[in-house]
């Protein structure tokens, strides 16, 4: 378990946490972790102990402060000048919600880093990433096996795999093997492909809670290292689940049969 700091208490008595029934507490919880994440990238005092080593990773600010930095996005922290942030990000071109939830301008002695990232808050195994028809995850993720195609228009009419046959179901994980980068990129990042946009994150930030709103475990990852860890078993196999992503496709209320829903 990770120590609940008093900064992340002080925002949940904002948001009133305590109070909420279960799907508002969920939603709320997400507005906690991304206003939390802005006041650590923009707190001074752990920039300086970054800066001369000696963040307590004992900690949870600090540690989670130090996950963020650690990654290879910011190779020199000792040239890091000044960090701001912002959860106020425009929307995508297609007016849907942008995939980043925070992004940091880190000022350095070399220019600016924009940093976009995912923060992310369950309290089940596997985290709702992504929900769309067909149509749009075949045009998004550029899938032309008619195949694949027919097989995903079946798994969204059914909400779920129950319907078919074994053969259908060795159909589609071996014609969707060439498209499983690209979609799971595509879930976790809402781009098949890296892209110069800070609307698409490049990092990703999780919380794992208890439903008392506990911090299990903290965990940042690279968009390709969390694809990765989707995707691939210890043994750098595709994972079983999830016809080889690796995602739990499932459906959420009020859509079924209308759009596949990815959970990671």
């Amino acid at each position: 378990m990770y120590e609940i700091t008093p900064r992340l208490q002080r925002l949940m008595k904002y948001y009133n946490i305590a109070s909420l029934s279960h799907g508002s507490r969920e939603d709320k919880l997400g507005d906690v972790y991304e206003d939390y994440c802005v006041e650590l990238l923009e707190d001074k005092i752990l920039l300086q102990k970054a800066k001369s080593n000696s963040l307590n990773m004992n900690d949870t600010d600090e540690f989670v402060y130090a996950s963020i930095l650690s990654k290879n996005v910011i190779p020199y922290i000792n040239k890091i000048k000044n960090i701001t942030a912002t959860n106020n990000i425009k929307p995508r071109f297609t007016g849907g919600n942008p995939k980043t939830d925070v992004i940091a301008d880190i000022e350095t002695n070399l220019g600016v880093i924009h940093l976009p990232i995912s923060v992310k808050q369950t309290t089940a195994p596997k985290v709702a990433m992504a929900e769309f028809d067909v149509n749009t995850i075949v045009s998004e993720v550029n899938i032309t096996d008619p195949i694949v195609i027919k097989l995903l228009e079946k798994h969204q009419r059914d909400a779920s795999a129950k319907n078919f046959t074994a053969g259908e179901k060795v159909n589609l994980r071996s014609h969707l093997e060439p498209y499983i980068n690209r979609l799971v990129r595509w879930v976790v990042a809402g781009t098949p492909e890296p892209v110069n946009d800070l609307r698409f994150p490049e990092l990703l930030l999780k919380f794992s809670l208890t439903k008392n709103n506990e911090i299990i475990d903290i965990n940042c990852y690279t968009i390709d290292e969390y694809v990765d860890y989707l995707i691939y078993d210890k043994n750098g196999n595709y994972k079983k689940g999830g016809f080889g992503t690796g995602l739990g496709w499932t459906y959420a209320t009020g859509s079924k049969g209308e759009k596949i829903q990815f959970k990671g």
